[in-house]
């Protein structure tokens, strides 16, 4: 018998808790290296090697506690080392009393569970830092400015942490030909959806890529009914793009069939001639001869279609005319310049295959773009999926995941529709009913973009949902999570009840009202903020927290004395400015931590209320009467008290 005793180590797997620590250590040596830090992050003292960071004894903590700015930790962890370190690290990963092992039992004394946490969170805090030195770098923006970007980066990643149900989720990946998409076009304007915001470069680029044979990153569908179109979910502007080159986009198609209704007698010849013999009308050049149709338009209409014109009525656009995207070689040189009717008979090979460029639009050609599909799932449920995919790339900011998944919830749709990042082809009625009415809704958007907040990825929604999560989430005594989180807890506490007060509609329509008033009385009084407040050379963009406290505040001092506002704040606008400029509560906060921020939001909220001689408590309670909760109490609860 062969004893194989002395052979028995060579099989044995590596053991994961060596892979942890020694992952941890790389991470925290690359995390000292940074020349440049978000504002808050102390720099370390000097830069450390892995072979630093010393897990056989308790060194290891000092490294941890040298570099933990950049995790983004809700609290800071005790200098002092030790089982109180632990302890505040345990707590900080919401991991049990039973992941802290007894002294001795291994170096450190974490649960392999917690190992596991820990080198997650420093394998996104460096990854986070690199966008964060690339950002301040390379493009030369502020200090302040590349901070915002890195702690609203850990703000998404802290609100896509939220453990779901591990339920199946009735999803399929598939491969779809473009015929697919193009013969019964998906809804293209769910509520939730931005307008169409790629220039025309970007289409330009998109289809040259599917000319050459490029694939194409997934397609986002989810299904509604089986006689109801799709929706999108991500992939609007793909879409968009294709369906406007080959002539098949519904307004488009909708607004000729308009036209050519309008002017029914009218015949062309070949040549988009008007021809009291020809055999086609309007709709027949649309789909047959793009070029015709626009001179046919012209004698219509009596006006030509420039740019701007098809971009508004989503009509074909035409490939570049130079090489530079790539349309290079015998096949693909003639395609320079011409629209989709031009070419249609052309051939080309796509996906190692001879065809038609109208097979490949409108057949089963070869050539598939990637579609994910959502058939049966619950919210929660597409959210984890949403949050797994978005890890592998689509990177989803979470405004648009939460506009895709709360759309259903009318708030979501209102504040989407009041920031002004709703689709401008739809009327914020149809998109949410509590917005009917309004008069100058268009303001509060404009407003938001006045403070320097754009039109891109819904930046303008993603503050105006925050100032609303902090006027009217009432936590129940739970301590406030980032503000993703907070944002989406209020959301789903309304889809949970449908007897929640911001679920009915009259209320909501009192909300933006009030929301428009309060920014046009904010913004209406710059005298009254400290230039501290804005960031850039021109101070042209507000930074966010005081934006969120004070506009919180304005709102709150409106519900409680709406008819004297403008008396208060002529009374009392020396102080208020005096404080924005010297007090040290209204000084922005080094730590970029959660409780750190809400507690600064907290004192700016309570400070502006009582300058304007307003008491806060009546204050909250003037809001909840009008819409049935306030977060005030949640908010307060968050101050920090001095020396803690």
């Amino acid at each position: 018998m062969i004893d194989n005793t002395e052979h028995e180590n060579d099989f044995e797997e590596e053991d994961p808790r060596i892979l942890f620590l020694e992952s941890i250590a790389d991470g925290l040596a690359t995390l000292s290296e940074a020349s440049d830090t978000p504002i808050g992050v102390p720099a370390v003292s000097s830069i450390f090697i892995s072979g630093d960071v010393d897990f056989a004894s308790d060194s290891w903590m000092n490294k941890l506690a040298e570099v933990q700015g950049w995790l983004s930790l809700s609290d800071d962890l005790p200098l002092t080392g030790g089982v109180p370190f632990l302890q505040a690290l345990i707590a900080e990963f919401n991991l049990e009393s039973t992941d802290l092992l007894a002294p001795g039992t291994a170096n450190p004394p974490l649960s392999l569970r917690a190992l596991e946490r820990l080198n997650e969170r420093v394998e996104k805090a460096g990854r986070l830092q690199v966008s964060f030195l690339e950002e301040f770098e390379a493009k030369g923006t502020s200090r302040a400015t590349s901070t915002q970007s890195w702690a609203d980066a850990w703000a998404e990643i802290d609100a896509g942490e939220e453990a779901v149900t591990p339920e199946p989720v009735t999803a399929k990946a598939d491969l779809w030909p473009i015929v697919q998409y193009t013969q019964r076009a998906p809804n293209l304007t769910p509520s939730y959806q931005r307008g169409d915001v790629w220039a025309n470069s970007d289409r330009q680029s998109l289809l040259e890529s599917i000319l050459r044979g490029v694939p194409l990153p997934s397609i986002i569908l989810l299904r509604t009914g089986p006689s109801s179109p799709h929706e999108v979910v991500d992939g609007k502007q793909r879409l968009t793009a294709i369906l406007r080159f080959v002539g098949k986009h519904p307004v488009a198609k909708q607004k000729v069939e308009e036209v050519t209704f309008r002017h029914s007698g009218a015949r062309f010849n070949d040549q988009g001639r008007l021809d009291e013999l020809g055999k086609r009308n309007l709709t027949d050049l649309f789909n047959d001869d793009y070029p015709a149709f626009r001179r046919a338009w012209k004698a219509l209409e009596g006006y030509a279609l420039n740019a701007t014109k098809e971009n508004e009525y989503y009509f074909p656009f035409k490939l570049r005319t130079t090489g530079d995207g790539g349309l290079v070689g015998r096949d693909l040189e003639p395609l320079r310049g011409k629209y989709y009717t031009q070419i249609k008979a052309q051939e080309i090979e796509v996906a190692a295959e001879r065809t038609t460029i109208e097979s490949l639009f409108e057949s089963m050609a070869q050539y598939r773009i990637p579609v994910i599909e959502y058939t049966k799932a619950s919210q929660a449920q597409i959210h984890e999926v949403f949050r797994l995919y978005n890890k592998q790339g689509v990177h989803l900011n979470a405004e648009e995941l939460r506009n895709a998944i709360f759309h259903e919830v009318e708030l979501t749709r209102a504040t989407l529709a009041a920031a002004g990042d709703a689709d401008p082809n739809t009327n914020v009625a149809e998109i949410s009913k509590s917005l009917a009415g309004i008069d100058n809704l268009g303001r509060l958007g404009d407003a938001l973009t006045a403070y320097g907040f754009g039109g891109t990825r819904y930046k303008r929604t993603k503050v105006l949902a925050w100032v609303i999560s902090v006027l009217l989430h009432d936590t129940k005594g739970k301590d406030l999570a980032s503000t993703s989180r907070n944002i989406d807890d209020l959301l789903k506490a309304i889809q949970k009840n449908k007897a929640h007060p911001l679920a009915n509609s009259s209320t909501l329509t009192k909300l933006f009202s009030q929301l428009l008033h309060a920014v046009e009385v904010h913004s209406s009084h710059d005298e009254l903020w400290s230039d501290k407040f804005k960031d850039g050379d021109k101070g042209a963009k507000w930074q966010e927290l005081q934006l969120v406290g004070s506009l919180v505040g304005i709102t709150m001092a409106l519900a409680a004395s709406p008819d004297d506002i403008e008396d208060r704040i002529e009374a009392n606008g020396d102080a208020i400015r005096r404080a924005s400029e010297q007090s040290v509560d209204w000084e922005r906060p080094e730590k970029t931590q959660t409780k750190t921020q809400w507690d600064y939001i907290a004192k700016i909220n309570k400070n502006l209320l009582e300058l304007l001689g307003i008491d806060p408590a009546q204050a909250a309670d003037a809001v909840r009467q009008q819409f049935g909760t306030s977060g005030y109490e949640s908010l307060q609860q968050m101050l920090i008290e001095p020396n803690s």
